[in-house]
């Protein structure tokens, strides 16, 4: 049945219903005024015809495959034959919709559309979401649900326990790594210097201080700094006999392949499980490649025995061997003995391999708790803030020392200074979701429910040996309500906006001088500011939530 122009708006509306014509709903109504013109979009019904047997399906409107722009056209219709019949605006970005010229009426397209047969959507979709998941959801901006928002009064004296990352060096050199990065925050904002005292050593040399006085200007709290050591632990691993490590890397390996840690990890920074995998793949996977191919080349060429071809190739394997062994400073200079033992130990941690490791965390903690009595028996000598800082793997140090120092405390509801934990660039999930890694899942547990503590996490994806996106809540499944979380607090450290655009692509290649972007001074104002954190007035649960940002120093002008 056709419908000629001169029939009444009714029995046009009858055949419409018929064919179960979606209306539009515009951003004003059902009722709105539609636009009309063949410069504009119609939304007449007349000018947008469905066809009913084809299903409206959701796909990105940036997708210009030649599948799916021929799956969503429809098929031109017998009275549109002209020159404009070809040309349909949808092109993955308007779908089923005919140009304005192209005008048909309902009834044809009843009698000439053909059904179509449903298709679905490619998968490859689905894959690429779950991979990189964590890329487009607001990761980097996380506040627990349960937080405790107290308020509290300005910090006037501040205890900073600093816990450094897996190097053999930083120990001894963030006491004057930090004094020269503080004068360059002064200089580069303007603030009032400050009085830095002698770096004084402990006995035991588990321990370097010093102390930071507060500036005339009040605009700032005094702070005694303790950097705790374990760089005699990563020495002696560093140390190993080159055939010892890539025997540990081979255990760590067929444990992490065998768990599906590598899938796991690469939804938190695919650059940092990159890194990690670069030692297996240097030492076994590409010598095991080239020892095939060698190994078949020859058999190709000059066919012979088995014999020969197996002495061929152990000796493309003694070779590759011998390389190795030869090539160990050209390795060093790629980080490759550093990166290797970081993976070892990664592993050692989480099936309890490492007993020194372990007791250094125990000397840690009563240090901890050692200072926290004086303070309660002196309460003069007590500050507002007692601050736990990690820095890389020591984060995790960091978070194992904070949950047990408040298992010491217990339920001891005496006045003490607020404790708070910050952990920058910790690569948490790489201990923490291997099977064996139960003590620190349990303390990272802890953390999360415990109201007495303050924890915030700052990372950064220009990291490369950061874990960026990693939420303990959700990724490590506590078998508790998420709503019963009280940390951490999860904020992004902002490196590409702190540091000029030229040192920014300088820096970008180089994985771990970005990593020590976490303790430099800015470059420019942000919300994550090192020393601002450190120094500053604000207590980091008031920082996390209400950051105040210095601003730079105005330029000298010449006289």
């Amino acid at each position: 049945m056709r419908i000629a122009r001169e029939h009444d708006a009714t029995t046009r509306c009858s055949v419409e219903d018929g064919l179960d014509v979606a209306d539009l709903v515009t951003s004003e109504g059902v009722a709105a005024e539609r636009p009309h013109g063949l410069d504009k979009a119609h939304t007449n019904l007349e000018h947008r015809p469905r066809i009913p047997h084809r299903r409206r399906l959701s796909f990105p409107k940036s997708s210009h495959s030649r599948a799916r722009r021929r799956f969503l056209t429809p098929a031109v219709l017998p009275g549109d034959r002209g020159r404009d019949a070809g040309r349909i605006m949808n092109a993955g970005r308007r779908r089923n919709r005919f140009h304005p010229r192209a005008v048909v009426e309902p009834s044809a397209i009843v009698q000439w559309s053909r059904p179509c047969r449903r298709r679905r959507p490619p998968r490859i979709g689905l894959v690429l979401s779950f991979l990189f998941d964590h890329m487009v959801r607001g990761y980097l901006s996380f506040t627990p649900f349960k937080l405790r928002d107290l308020h509290p009064a300005p910090v006037a004296r501040r205890h900073v326990f600093f816990i450094h990352g897996f190097d053999a060096r930083s120990g001894i050199r963030f006491p004057a790594f930090f004094k020269r990065e503080l004068h360059r925050h002064t200089a580069r904002f303007g603030a009032m210097p400050r009085a830095v005292s002698e770096i004084r050593n402990d006995p035991d040399g588990l321990s370097r201080s010093w102390e930071v006085g507060a500036p005339a200007d009040g605009d700032g709290a005094a702070v005694r700094c303790e950097t705790l050591v374990w760089s005699d632990i990563v020495h002696s691993d560093l140390a190993r006999p080159a055939s010892r490590k890539l025997a540990l890397l081979a255990r760590s390996a067929v444990a992490g392949l065998t768990q599906g840690l590598f899938f796991k990890t690469s939804r938190f920074g695919w650059p940092y499980t990159l890194l990690s995998a670069f030692p297996f793949f240097v030492a076994f996977v590409a010598p095991a490649l080239l020892i095939a191919l060698g190994t078949a080349i020859f058999a190709a060429v000059s066919p012979s025995a088995v014999a020969d071809t197996v002495c061929v190739a152990l000796f493309l394997a003694a070779a590759a061997l011998a390389f190795l062994y030869g090539a160990k400073k050209a390795l060093g200079r790629l980080f490759f003995w550093h990166i290797l033992s970081i993976r070892i130990f990664f592993w050692q941690h989480a099936t309890g391999r490492r007993p020194d490791y372990v007791d250094r965390i125990a000397v840690f903690r009563d240090r901890v708790l050692a200072e926290m009595a004086h303070w309660r028996a002196n309460p003069a000598d007590a500050p507002d803030e007692v601050l736990i800082v990690g820095h890389s793997l020591g984060a995790a140090m960091a978070v194992e020392v904070a949950a047990q120092v408040l298992a010491r405390l217990g339920t001891d509801d005496r006045a003490h200074p607020r404790l708070s934990l910050v952990t920058l660039g910790s690569g948490l999930p790489f201990v923490a979701l291997q099977h064996e890694a139960r003590t620190l899942r349990r303390d990272i547990a802890t953390l999360v429910f415990s109201d007495r503590i303050v924890w915030c996490d700052y990372q950064a994806p220009q990291d490369w040996l950061n874990c960026y996106g990693f939420n303990p809540i959700f990724d490590l499944g506590f078998g508790r309500p998420a709503f019963l979380a009280c940390n951490p607090l999860i904020r992004s450290a902002g490196v590409k906006d702190r540091i000029p655009e030229d040192d920014y692509k300088r820096l970008r290649l180089k994985p771990f001088h970005m990593h020590f972007q976490f303790l430099k001074a800015n470059f420019r104002p942000g919300e994550y500011d090192f020393f601002e954190m450190i120094l500053g007035r604000q207590s980091l649960l008031d920082r996390a939530l209400r950051p105040i940002c210095r601003r730079a120093a105005e330029p000298k002008t010449g006289a």
